[in-house]
């Protein structure tokens, strides 16, 4: 199972940001999560971050079902090593900017989540978490 979770954003303006992240449950072994989290004033891209993984959605949260023609465990798989993926490839490649994400060279949560989820095949349904994502909605593909 494939979830995106949200919940408020550390240190966000008047406490209405939004952070969100992957939590990815393969059907054998421990769960995974993914997300990107500012590193100085780069966007890092972060597996198993520690605030992440046991945290609850305060904000919302919604399962991303497998493209046609893969099973749930297959999904799973998918996702995680296209996070690994992008952990290697993207981390502090891009500026970090939790209310621009969309300006060319940066990015935030919402950016990793979906490049996340478009390398493995996927797509993001519609999602308005409450609070203030910027970039999400611009993000999804359904």
């Amino acid at each position: 199972m494939v979830i995106m979770k949200s919940h408020q954003a550390m240190g966000s303006f008047l406490g209405r940001g939004t952070h969100v992240w992957l939590e990815i449950h393969p059907a054998e072994g421990v769960k995974v999560t993914f997300s990107g989290a500012k590193v100085n004033k780069l966007l890092g891209v972060a597996e198993n971050l520690k605030r992440d993984y046991h945290k609850t959605a305060t904000r919302g949260e919604i399962i991303i079902q497998a493209p046609h023609g893969m099973d749930c465990n297959q999904w799973a798989q998918a996702v995680i090593a296209a996070g690994r993926e992008v952990k290697h490839s993207m981390h502090k490649k891009l500026k970090y900017s939790g209310l621009f994400p969309s300006f060319s060279g940066y990015g935030n949560c919402c950016t990793i989540v979906a490049l996340i989820i478009q390398q493995a095949g996927g797509e993001i349904p519609p999602f308005q978490p409450s609070g203030f994502a910027p970039g999400l909605s611009t993000l999804q593909t359904s």
